[in-house]
């Protein structure tokens, strides 16, 4: 997000922190140092810590540090004052490492160099200095834009502030519990000034749940369900409170489900009724619907779903119930009108191979005399047709692409009957290499419709310098395999085992891997760990700032130099736009790596967070959400979190209200971009989303929340900046992406 200056020195600051162009791969910041444990040194003598390999780095996620609490302000000036002397004696600008800001008691990663030095905290990066009053050594001001805060001796050490964290919980909403089984989660805060005293205000039908004001402990079971609300609030040891409402539920044993497997066929002309059903959660009761024309009506209290159509055809309607405590759950189902003519074409369309030749004929059942196919609504992508005989043709792309569309079939009579379709345009078996290693994946149902016969499940083998070898044997849909060999090329074939014991061999695909480096990919000779293409951009404007640099500027290794000094220039990020209401969307692929689904985090999402004026309590952050994908189109959100106050506004500027599941919230520290630990940004666990039988990832899709336009998991809706045109939906408002960069590859 880039703004407009004024005259206060502050956003003159500012001003020329956004218009400087910085450039720079992040590879060039990479140093010994990484991550520090700060138990190991004291508070105010600035002894040097020994710097951890990139090999003993631990994982953010995996291992945390408890840090000793550090002076605050009143003693920052010999503080840092003899930290820089013994940096100037020694040449080691490591000893500002020493310095933690006011308020940090849980350590989960370092990063970044000198004054421009960010520790991780609560699941958010924060900076150790604050330079909203720093001055040089020559008493001029300082633009942390240009000047170079890795330069220990640049700056009058009696002018640098310690960041002071103001007291906020961070702990996000708890997921329900059961009834009848043991229910507890632990709040947890950051800033202010430890140690922490806890209390809670309860909500009806709590009396068997109680908090521990020491440890912030939250626990208790019920033994019939419940939704309410829970007030939780945090004094810090000088008074200073924050408090947070959080949604508790203890959902029934039964989960609420929709229970249907078809809808009846309804009759132009005809009065059409069917009775919604669900089963488990709390009643009531509340359905709505999605998908259908005007013609069709919901009883929210009943079920009841009731018509009178005119046209026929075949509908997708998306059915979604809530309960008491609500708590939802969707069905999406096909819904058939009939005048006695229909489409009997399967959808979605057997997938067409990237680069061939692809020809469907679509077949319709009843109705009278010759037919007559046309395009209802969307639209084929260039070089397609459907012709009047119901004809489809056209010479797939040679990149995966999906293509939506609506059919339509006319009788000699005029019956009409109209049909959506989706036709993807990808290989049967998809093999991504990465690090030593192949990603594999393809989708069961297409495969049993290839082979023409239910799947009783494939076999995978690899053929490559070692021989013949047998990767996957099983009924799931991916796999990584971990026996490549960087430089090796491999040949692999999936055969499909019938229910009927018949062996269908249906692809085979050819791969080589390539070595990987943290420098941009070059295509045939090495790899990269960053997104590498664009599949979909959509932002709110034309004139979306870092259009014209798409996908330069969203692949490969971040631009983002350091804490102070974020991408400013149109080919270093791209902003999705935002408006009260709505979020642009990116949709980002791997092509030489995968995102491996490990232990801890597996990707990291870098933004052009940024602080206003060098100062280190006005952070500016555009938040968007997070779906992966190993199919596109096929999107798993993850879950979202804010922490709104109890009373009054919330504080936008404070990480701590954009608790959980979002991108955009911390700067870079301008270090290894793949290790959590240093680098900055905001990561993520896909393993969090707990997909069954997901092994790895290849699709990130990033969409700027918008202002009040997007709810959270528990429903509260997601507020977003307004200053600076942050939400002017045009120019460089809303979320400005830098790069993707994978953890686990």
């Amino acid at each position: 997000m880039l703004r407009t200056p004024t005259r206060s020195r502050q956003l003159m600051l500012l001003a020329a922190l956004l218009a400087t162009a910085l450039g720079g791969a992040f590879v060039a910041f990479e140093s010994a140092g990484g991550f520090r444990n700060p138990l190991a040194e004291a508070s105010t003598s600035g002894a040097s810590a020994t710097p951890s390999s990139d090999k003993s780095t631990p994982k953010a996620g995996s291992s945390s540090t408890t840090a000793t609490q550090r002076p605050g302000n009143d003693a920052k000036t010999n503080t840092i004052a003899t930290s820089l002397t013994k940096t100037r004696g020694i040449g080691d600008p490591t000893q500002l490492d020493s310095l933690l800001p006011s308020g940090i008691t849980h350590i989960e990663g370092m990063g970044g160099k000198g004054y421009a030095r960010q520790v991780k905290s609560g699941g958010a990066w924060f900076p150790v200095f604050n330079l909203a009053k720093a001055k040089k050594r020559d008493g001029s001001a300082v633009d942390p834009t240009t000047d170079d805060l890795n330069d220990a001796d640049a700056l009058d050490p009696g002018s640098v502030e310690l960041s002071t964290i103001a007291l906020a919980i961070t702990t996000p909403n708890p997921p329900p519990g059961l009834v009848a089984q043991p229910f507890h989660f632990t709040l947890a805060a950051i800033g202010g000034t430890p140690p922490y005293q806890w209390a809670m205000q309860l909500g009806a039908g709590t009396s068997d749940f109680s908090l521990n004001p020491s440890t912030g402990e939250f626990s208790g079971s019920s033994d019939k369900p419940l939704a309410t609300t829970l007030q939780a609030i945090v004094t810090d040891a000088t008074g200073a409170s924050d408090a947070v409402a959080y949604s508790l539920v203890i959902a029934p044993a039964q989960p609420l489900a929709i229970t249907h497997e078809a809808l009846p066929i309804a009759i132009v002309g005809d009065a059409y009724t069917a009775k919604l059903n669900a089963t488990g959660g709390v009643p009531p009761y509340a359905w709505s619907i999605a998908g259908l024309d005007a013609a069709w009506f919901v009883d929210a209290a009943t079920g009841i779903l009731t018509a009178t159509p005119s046209e026929a055809g075949e509908q997708a309607v998306q059915i979604t119930v809530e309960d008491a405590q609500h708590t939802s759950a969707q069905l999406t189902l096909p819904l058939k009108t009939s005048a006695g003519l229909e489409i009997s074409t399967e959808s979605p369309l057997l997938p067409a191979a990237p680069g061939s030749d692809y020809v469907l004929l679509f077949q319709a059942t009843g109705g009278s005399g010759d037919y007559t196919w046309s395009l209802a609504s969307g639209g084929l992508s260039a070089g397609w047709t459907l012709s009047r005989e119901g004809r489809l043709g056209g010479i797939a792309s040679a990149r995966e692409s999906l293509q939506r569309f609506t059919v339509q079939v006319r009788d000699s009579d005029g019956l009409v009957y109209r049909k959506a379709f989706d036709l993807a345009t990808r290989k049967a078996l998809i093999a991504v290499p990465s690090r030593d290693r192949v990603g594999l994946a393809w989708q069961p149902a297409e495969i049993a419709r290839i082979a023409a016969a239910p799947l009783a499940g494939v076999i995978i083998e690899r053929r490559g310098p070692d021989g013949l070898a047998e990767v996957y044997r099983g009924t799931g849909s991916n796999v990584v395999d971990h026996g490549a060999q960087t430089g090796a090329s491999y040949d692999y074939t999936l055969t499909a085992h019938t229910a009927d014991g018949r062996a269908v061999p249906i692809a085979s695909t050819h791969v080589k891997v390539l070595p990987i480096t943290r420098q941009r990919a070059v295509s045939g000779l090495r790899g990269d760990p960053f997104a590498d293409r664009v599949s979909l951009f959509s932002p709110l404007s034309p004139t979306a700032y870092g259009m014209a640099a798409i996908p330069f500027n969203v692949i490969g290794p971040p631009d983002g130099r350091s804490t102070y000094q974020p991408a400013s220039a149109t080919n270093q990020v791209a902003s999705l736009n935002a408006a009260p209401g709505a979020g642009g969307s990116i949709v980002l692929e791997f092509t030489d790596n995968i995102i491996e689904l490990g232990a801890g985090l597996d990707f990291t999402v870098f933004e052009n967070v940024f602080f206003e004026g060098g100062d280190s309590t006005k952070r500016f952050m555009e938040p968007a959400i997070v779906e992966v994908a190993l199919f596109e189109g096929q999107w798993f959100r993850f879950p979202s979190h804010i922490n709104p106050p109890i009373t009054g506004t919330a504080d936008l500027t404070r990480p701590a209200y954009y608790a959980q599941g979002f991108a955009g919230i911390s700067a870079t520290t301008g270090e290894t971009p793949t290790d959590p630990a240093r680098s900055g940004g905001d990561s993520f666990d896909a393993n969090a989303l707990g997909i069954p039988g997901l092994t790895w990832i290849r699709f990130i899709r990033l969409q700027s929340t918008g202002d009040k336009a997007l709810t959270d998991a528990t429903g509260q809706l997601i507020e977003h900046r307004r200053d600076y045109g942050a939400t002017s939906g045009g120019g460089s408002s809303g979320f400005d992406l830098d790069a993707v960069s994978a953890v686990n590859y």
